[in-house]
């Protein structure tokens, strides 16, 4: 039957996918390796800590507006998307050939399809793409910011089946078969979650210390994709008609405490999507995906001199995006230096404690143009020809 193998290429699939390190992009944290929760930006705050929106509310009275921050990362080590496009060129070529009655050519076309196929054993790709927005207005009375936050995770791989192999093998070019679709399959496993919220921050003081504490209330709205077909029919850019989604909509929050327990030092906690939500994937042959959206606990540790910053995060929990697939578990590290007023230069590392992905470094910069607009711009690269950028701009008034 075409497709059995599903279930078990998405569970070996290959260990070498790297997903972006959290659920969100913001090209200044995304510099610095994805560490954000203590020492995140005004504007980004509502994407990485609600708690530390406090922070800003006795050192600014400017309004910060992310708009917008847009990411993307991805990897196609394999030249997965290359191979399928020369199989189908391979198949148009040998149905041609077949239905001329060439024997020559169906000769060539169908050694080139077997090579095809064969190239395209276990191999793999993955992009993540993101879009976000925030208004952060970090009043003394009640500080709190708007935000919504889109991201998506796609993973592309190459189901290949051996009878395909043998039909190709045992043609007989001076009496070919009409070809029909292959078994073999090109196979999209996706999901997104759109965020709409309104994050909270308390600021108070404990023994002169100042803490505060950040909540998230926010409208979510996961959708997930499985897209599955024959291998000489596969567009990989298809995955997100609608025929392949299902989605859900529901309540979700975010919450985040942050300390200074001395002039300089933030120590944060955040809980990311307390609220665990699954959504299956439509049955493609009695078989789906379930993407996943679970509690992350990240801690992080930041210090900031007058001009440069180091700060480092670790997630406390794992988390599985995918129930076929492994979890990931990320420490990130970067830093920030500020020769002028106007400049920022950015550098950072992310590493996965379960080695489930591979590591990625960063680097990253940002502009003032005068008091009120910023431009930020990061690019990622890891093992694997994994790639990533970020671009963003805000206005502070």
């Amino acid at each position: 039957m075409r497709m059995t193998k599903l279930a078990i290429c998405l569970a070996l699939m290959p260990c070498s996918i790297a997903f972006a390190g959290q659920h969100y992009y913001e090209a200044r944290s995304d510099a610095m390796g994805g560490a954000a929760v203590a020492s995140s930006s005004l504007e980004g705050a509502a994407l990485a800590n609600p708690a530390l929106i406090g922070f800003y509310a006795n050192k600014t009275d400017d309004y910060a507006l992310l708009l917008p921050v847009l990411g993307a990362d991805g990897a196609d080590k394999d030249d997965m998307i290359d191979k399928f496009d020369n199989l189908q060129d391979s198949y148009d070529g040998l149905d041609a050939a077949i239905s001329a009655s060439d024997v020559s050519g169906i000769n060539q076309y169908r050694g080139e399809l077997i090579d095809d196929l064969q190239a395209l054993q276990n191999t793999s790709g993955y992009v993540s793409a993101g879009f976000g927005f925030a208004l952060a207005l970090p009043t003394t009375s009640i500080p709190m910011a708007i935000f919504l936050n889109t991201y998506m995770d796609a993973i592309g791989l190459a189901a290949i089946e051996q009878s395909d192999i043998d039909m190709l093998s045992t043609i007989d070019p001076l009496n070919p078969p009409q070809i029909n679709d292959l078994d073999s399959a090109g196979i999209v496993a996706a999901g997104s979650t759109t965020d709409i919220g309104v994050a909270f921050s308390m600021p108070f003081s404990i023994v002169n210390m100042p803490v505060t504490v950040g909540i998230s209330p926010k409208i979510q709205r996961v959708d997930a994709y499985f897209y599955a077909v024959s291998a000489n029919n596969f567009e990989a850019s298809d995955f997100d008609d609608d025929k392949y989604r299902t989605d859900e909509t529901s309540f979700n929050v975010d919450m985040g405490i942050a300390l200074q327990p001395m002039e300089g030092m933030t120590l944060a906690l955040v809980g990311k999507n307390l609220i665990s939500q699954d959504v299956d994937t439509l049955a493609i042959n009695n078989r789906t995906v379930s993407y996943q959206v679970e509690p992350l606990v990240t801690a992080g540790i930041a210090y900031d001199w007058s001009d440069f910053t180091i700060t480092s995060d670790i997630d406390l929990t794992e988390y599985q995006r995918f129930e076929s697939l492994a979890g990931t578990q990320y420490w990130r590290v970067g830093g920030e230096m500020r020769p002028t007023d106007w400049l920022a230069l950015r550098v950072g590392y992310r590493h996965d404690l379960e080695d489930t992905t591979v590591d990625i470094y960063s680097v990253g910069t940002g502009f003032n143009v005068g008091d009120a607009f910023r431009f930020d711009f990061t690019g990622m690269f890891g093992s694997d020809n994994a790639v990533g950028g970020v671009i963003q701009t805000s206005y502070h008034f």
